[in-house]
């Protein structure tokens, strides 16, 4: 659901802050954006990277703080969507960290819930993933008799997409960066 556009400026201060906090290492300024319930759940890129409420979020987002010192936290095309006192986002968020004389950029994606408690954005779920590609196992070998598709078996030629529809591209206003 499309959401105010004062909304929309709301949660983009979040993810500044966010960004911020991320930089200079603030674990208080990024725990104050969870929500202080209990039964948050946060969800981190490394395998012991779950946690519940602010002091599981304090102590995997800790974690990950402590294993380089971040350079630059940067946010791309972001979509958020919601309904009342509730939204939802997901973002592409390029983290540069360096270690000594190291640098090195992740991409991670950043989706989540938020909701708007006492007049202020604060997340209620987290999940900070890190794309791997799949390896999947590879099957038997096709006996040599096994036909190939080709353009003229399926009527598609090199430069056309089968089915394809015309697309969009998104509203100025769902990037963020």
């Amino acid at each position: 659901m499309k959401i105010d556009p004062e909304v929309r400026k709301e949660i983009n201060q979040v993810l500044d802050a966010m960004k911020e906090a991320v930089e200079a290492k603030n674990i208080e300024a990024l725990v104050a954006q969870v929500d202080s319930e209990p039964n948050i759940l946060t969800v981190g890129p490394c395998p012991d990277n779950v946690g519940l409420g602010q002091n599981g979020f304090r102590r995997w987002m800790q974690a990950l703080l402590d294993k380089a010192t971040p350079v630059k936290f940067k946010l791309g095309f972001t979509t958020i969507k919601g309904n009342g006192p509730v939204v939802w986002l997901d973002t592409h968020v390029t983290y540069t960290c360096k270690n000594g004389d190291n640098q090195k950029e992740f991409d991670f994606y950043l989706s989540g819930v938020m909701e708007n408690i006492k007049d202020e954005w604060r997340w209620s779920q987290m999940h900070l993933s890190a794309p791997a590609e799949l390896e999947f196992p590879e099957g038997p070998t096709p006996p040599p008799e096994a036909e190939q598709a080709t353009p003229e078996t399926t009527g598609a030629s090199q430069n056309e997409t089968p089915n394809s529809e015309p697309g969009e591209d998104a509203p100025p206003e769902w990037n963020y960066m």
